[in-house]
């Protein structure tokens, strides 16, 4: 499957602004000229591997998503892992629990709201 250019410079752009970095500062801090951050995120220019390593390096994030289609199910899906992963990460052991018991609690609620509803593959008050 080709790389799509404008998905990858959609997807610059956002992670970009969700830093609030500008493009003059992603360029100066990447030595890459203006010029190239622009046409890398209207989808009109090509970008190495090597270079596409360091801006995904410097947005903090990695190839796969920046190369992914965010209107993909699976990839939407993986970003909220993601971000719920992030969200517990600096949870203590005390909070972690008090979570997963609220979270087995609507699990059931919803089987019980929505039984025809496909069931998880595992069940949580296991």
């Amino acid at each position: 499957m080709p790389l799509d250019y404008k998905i990858l410079g959609s997807n610059i752009q956002n992670r970009r602004k969700e830093l609030h970095i500008t493009q003059q500062k992603m360029a100066d801090d990447l030595f890459l000229s203006l010029s190239l951050i622009s046409k890398l995120e209207r989808g009109v220019k090509s970008v190495s591997l090597d270079t596409l390593f360091q801006i995904a390096e410097y947005l903090n994030t990695n190839i796969a998503a920046l190369t992914s289609d965010p209107n993909n199910p699976k990839v939407q899906h993986n970003k909220l892992i993601r971000d719920i992963d992030m969200m517990l990460e600096d949870m203590d052991n005390r909070h972690l629990r008090i979570l997963n018991k609220l979270m087995k609690t609507y699990m059931d609620q919803i089987q019980e709201i929505y039984p025809e509803s496909e069931p998880t593959q595992k069940k949580l008050s296991e």
